[in-house]
């Protein structure tokens, strides 16, 4: 599906006003972004993921070489108890085994589009207290990882939301990021070498990123250089030119 849209081959989606193409809604939606890019990451060898995600979301993930990734839920529903009595639903959910021996981490991922700041303090509250009401203290580390809506400033953003969560009486582990963040990670893996099918992958997560207007314009100076053998039949051609 990921290539017809990219190929303009989607066909159009019917909407209330007009039809609209494929690509249009890809650049619309955070769930359709969320979903081509973390199931792409979720096909990688655990280590390499967990390198991914490190270089987007940096220090605040613990550096590790050996990781899998033992689970991945798309829009987990969590209850809420107390007066909302509702249900919270974060737009993934990752179970890392890291290390060896084996500690368990989970990653609460709350993706929102473009980069205007639409991260919000209660929604992160939320999610975080569904989580810990469902599991308890039980020992794993756990993180929620923020991907976009974060504004140009993310730091400033960040510490803006964390003084809102500190006002409301919680303490939350959080890790934020944009999405070119992520392209770059992406693309800094891309340049090691990569068997095939890591390749194709990584290869995919780009167009998705590209299909969202996540992407990066290389200059022609910036792009290695290949020599080419000289082809002895051109050479032939171009002598006889008259």
């Amino acid at each position: 599906m990921l290539h017809a849209v990219a190929g303009r081959k989607a066909g159009r989606l019917q909407s209330e006003n007009e039809p609209i193409s494929w690509r249009a809604a890809f650049r619309m939606s955070e769930d359709l972004l969320t979903a081509s890019v973390f199931s792409r990451l979720a096909y990688l060898d655990g280590a390499v993921l967990w390198r991914i995600l490190r270089r987007t979301f940096g220090p605040g993930l613990p550096d590790f070489r050996v990781a899998e990734l033992s689970e991945i839920t798309f829009w987990p529903t969590w209850l809420e108890s107390g007066e909302t009595d509702g249900t919270v639903e974060p737009d993934a959910f990752l179970d890392f085994k890291l290390g060896d021996p084996a500690i368990s981490m989970k990653l609460i991922v709350e993706a929102k589009f473009g980069t205007y700041p639409t991260q919000y303090a209660d929604q992160w509250v939320r999610q975080w207290t569904a989580y810990r009401e469902a599991n308890g203290d039980d020992g794993n580390k756990v993180v929620l990882a923020a991907i976009g809506g974060l504004g140009k400033n993310i730091e400033a953003t960040v510490d803006k939301i964390a003084k809102e969560i500190s006002a409301l009486g919680h303490e939350i582990e959080v890790v934020a990021a944009g999405w070119d963040r992520l392209l770059t990670a992406i693309e800094e893996e891309r340049a090691k070498p990569l068997g095939r099918s890591a390749g194709r992958i990584v290869d995919d997560i780009v167009t998705s990123l590209g299909l969202a207007g996540y992407q990066h314009l290389r200059l022609l100076g910036d792009m290695p250089y290949q020599a080419r053998p000289w082809n002895t039949i051109a050479s032939a051609s171009l002598r006889n030119f008259k």
